[in-house]
């Protein structure tokens, strides 16, 4: 008989920060750079690019006017089980997060990297990555799997019975604890008959560098995509930034502390549907366009915004290549002498964005000025709009997600 496993992505993102007063008071610390050998180079750009196919996949199907993904959250879970699996079922996770040409130790090594030093780039920031694994108690797991995600994504090991009453509790408490209090009920799709858990929680709350001061929002209109205007706060403010204009959209970076990590915002020209810009979202052509930005100084519009979220990215992974994993015939030897195959795949996300921040000196120049027109100086995002959270260094993306209703 088969055993059900379940993959369980939880992550929070809160783009808030305390009162003013206390954000004044905070020292900036200069910004650390994760140094990376030219295999983890790699690494870090096939995980870009396995970013941008998952954000274009669930494009493709998702209904909801607002939502949110963490693909770091996502690759780095199956990084983690990863370490289970044999044969073809290994290849085809492998292959889906572009590491065909990659051994498990190179992966587990990068995801390590990853683990314990984004943790350390901006002393305004907090960042948390916990990842756990929840195992029926009696259940034989190998030692090898266990050691793997304990040494290199520090995961916590738990040995649980599922059908306890306190089972679901104690897995929720542990989601609230990682998250600031922030997932609550991460248990709820688990059942009686769940044999395995593997848990990714992801936390970030950034501080912007240049913040939106609160007496300059006001109600301003967005024009969402069915063509009804709806009335929202809007925050105001006139400064540099990193910027650039491209056929059918404009790009805006708004940065966190001390530019370790940032926002970008990609707002479609008027005329032009979101998804119509985000078909040109490619890897190849992100390259290229972070190779053309510049500093500009910009009259800024941009809504407060809060996304709640939750979403089986079954069916998305397995259209991106994860397909045996979920089947009766898949393969996780590795992992334990039991049979396995995944029966659920979920990832929880809410967001909250709003004027708090700190003030610091403007963005540095990158490039010329030639690629951008000048009368492009307002970037009113009154518009559906899409957004992405990122961390500077390696180009690792945290978030992503779009806005299309207010």
């Amino acid at each position: 008989m088969k055993t059900k496993l379940v993959l369980l992505l939880g992550f929070f993102a809160l783009l808030t920060s305390c009162n003013n007063d206390e954000n004044s008071s905070i020292e900036i610390k200069d910004r650390k750079d994760i140094a990376l050998s030219r295999a983890e180079e790699q690494l870090a750009n096939e995980s870009t690019e396995f970013a941008f196919r998952l954000f274009q996949q669930i494009n493709s199907t998702e209904k909801q006017s607002n939502w949110m993904i963490s693909p770091l959250s996502a690759s780095m879970a199956l990084g983690m089980m990863t370490n289970g699996a044999a044969g073809n079922t290994l290849e085809e996770i492998k292959s889906t997060l572009g590491f065909s040409d990659f051994n498990l130790d190179g992966m587990n090594v990068y995801y390590q990297k990853l683990t314990t030093e984004l943790l350390d780039l901006d002393n305004t920031t907090q960042l948390n990555i916990a990842n756990s694994i929840w195992v029926k108690e009696g259940l034989p797991i190998y030692e090898t799997f266990i050691k793997a995600n304990q040494e290199k994504y520090d995961a916590k090991v738990n040995h649980i019975n599922f059908s306890s009453p306190e089972a679901k509790s104690i897995i929720n408490n542990w989601c609230t604890e990682e998250t600031n209090n922030n997932i609550k009920n991460a248990s709820s799709s688990f059942s009686a008959n769940t044999s395995f858990a593997l848990i990714n929680a992801l936390y970030f709350k950034g501080i912007w560098k240049k913040q939106f001061k609160k007496e300059n929002t006001k109600k301003e209109s967005f024009t969402n995509s069915d063509g009804t205007k709806t009335e929202v706060p809007m925050m105001n403010q006139t400064e540099h930034f990193l910027f650039a204009n491209y056929d059918n959209f404009n790009m805006a970076e708004f940065q966190y502390g001390n530019e370790a990590f940032s926002m970008v915002i990609i707002l479609p020209n008027e005329g032009i549907t979101l998804n119509e810009s985000l078909q040109n979202l490619t890897y190849e052509n992100w390259e290229e366009w972070e190779k053309r930005r510049i500093s500009k100084e910009l009259k800024v519009k941009l809504p407060r915004f809060e996304i709640n979220y939750e979403k089986d990215l079954t069916e998305n992974i397995q259209a991106l290549g994860v397909k045996e994993a979920f089947k009766e015939n898949a393969d996780f030897s590795s992992m334990s002498s039991e049979n396995f195959h995944l029966n659920l795949l979920t990832q929880f996300a809410s967001i909250k964005v709003n004027e708090e921040g700190t003030e610091a000196t403007t963005s540095t120049i990158i490039g010329s000025d030639t690629n951008i027109a000048p009368n492009n100086s307002n970037f009113y995002v009154n518009r559906p709009f899409a957004f992405m959270i990122k961390e500077k260094s390696t180009g690792t993306i945290l978030f992503m997600g779009k806005v299309t209703k207010l």
